[in-house]
This record gives structure tokens, sequence and C-alpha cells, in this order.
């Protein structure tokens, strides 16, 4: 008998047993996931956005891939790595000039066995205007009420990029929960600011 009369016959043995291995993993991270608990919202994405975005400015919600110029420009600025997939974002711009007014992203981000819901806005000159955590699961309500905080988070507002990315540098060793929501600010707010210097 050669080998490639053996190969065969564990080929279709092993093929099944591979089958179970894979879906055991997908349920099992399913599992998880549904052990935290439904998730609590702190504010709503249309309240946070209004207190993101300037007054009285045309809001338009783009869906666009970042440009890889966007891309090389992020890590070259800031040292944060973005991808060049598609994104969703809103821009707010002046009725009458239609110069950019600032931006907003609202997003999420793995947190544990479940999400962490947040969102950030800058300005014209790429300012933090606020910082939100809009929701997280119910089992980690406790990590952010004990630590970062929920809804507005005061701390962000009013920073530069390059203040943003120091904080968020500062923050790495802290708890999970500040050090995930700096990490998930510092690469929203980056990827607004290369929406914007790279807006048509």
């Amino acid at each position: 008998m050669n080998m490639q009369t053996i190969r065969k016959p564990l080929a279709y043995l092993l093929a099944p047993l591979l089958t179970i291995v894979t879906l055991g993993v997908s349920v099992n991270a399913q599992a998880h996931k549904g052990h935290a608990g439904p998730n609590v919202e702190f504010i709503k994405n249309k309240a946070a956005l209004k207190s993101m975005l300037p007054a009285g400015s045309k809001i338009v919600k783009r869906k666009q891939p970042l440009k890889k110029e966007a891309v090389a420009w992020a890590e070259k600025t800031y040292g944060v790595e973005l991808d060049d997939k598609l994104y969703s974002y809103y821009l707010a711009t002046d009725k009458r000039s239609k110069a950019v007014t600032g931006a907003a992203y609202v997003g999420k981000v793995n947190y544990r066995h479940g999400d962490l819901k947040f969102a950030v806005g800058i300005d014209a000159n790429n300012q933090i205007t606020e910082a939100a955590i809009l929701g997280v699961n119910e089992k980690y309500v406790v990590d952010f009420e004990g630590n970062v905080g929920t809804g507005l988070i005061a701390d962000y507002a009013g920073l530069s990029l390059k203040e943003l990315t120091a904080k968020a540098d500062e923050l790495a060793s802290s708890d999970k929960a500040t050090r995930e929501f700096a990490a998930a600010i510092r690469d929203a707010a980056v990827l607004l600011a290369a929406f914007i210097k790279t807006a048509d």
C-alpha cells in the first residue's frame, strides 16, 4: 500500500473533525458574547452627534474608502495605522462657503466578550469637540462607570490630535476600559482628520 492510498482515507476522516472543531470555535465565541448581556445605551447617537457637530452647518453622512495617501499621512503624522477600507462618517460644511466645519464618527470595537460603542467629533482645526461612550454590554457597565465614565467624556473635549495621541499613549498601561476607549477615540479622530485632509 503506497502513501497516496493511505492519505486519501485519512483526509476523509479528518475533514469532518476539522468542521466540528471550526463550528465549535464559532459557537463558543457567540456563547461568550451572549454572556455579556444586552447593550446598555448611555446616550443616543443623535444626541451625541448634535453635541459634536457645529450648529447651523450642513451635515452629510458619507460612506467612502480611505485613500492610500491618507493612510500614509495618518501613520507618518500620528503613528496611527488605518485601513484603506470603506468607512461611514458625518461631515459638516458651511452652508454658504461649503468649507468643512467639522466631522464625527460613530463606531464600535470589541470589548472583552461584547462591544464598546463610541463616538467622537472634531472641528475644522482637528480639535476634539466631544468624545462619548454610547453604550456597552450590561456586564461591563461597572468597568466604565468606575473608570472612564459614561455618555460624554469631558476629559477629551478641546484636545488637539497631538494631545490626544499622547493621552492614548499615557493610558496604554491603564485599566482595560480606559485604554480601549482612548485608543478607539484616537484612531477615529485621526481617521476623520485624514478624510478631511483628502476631501474632494
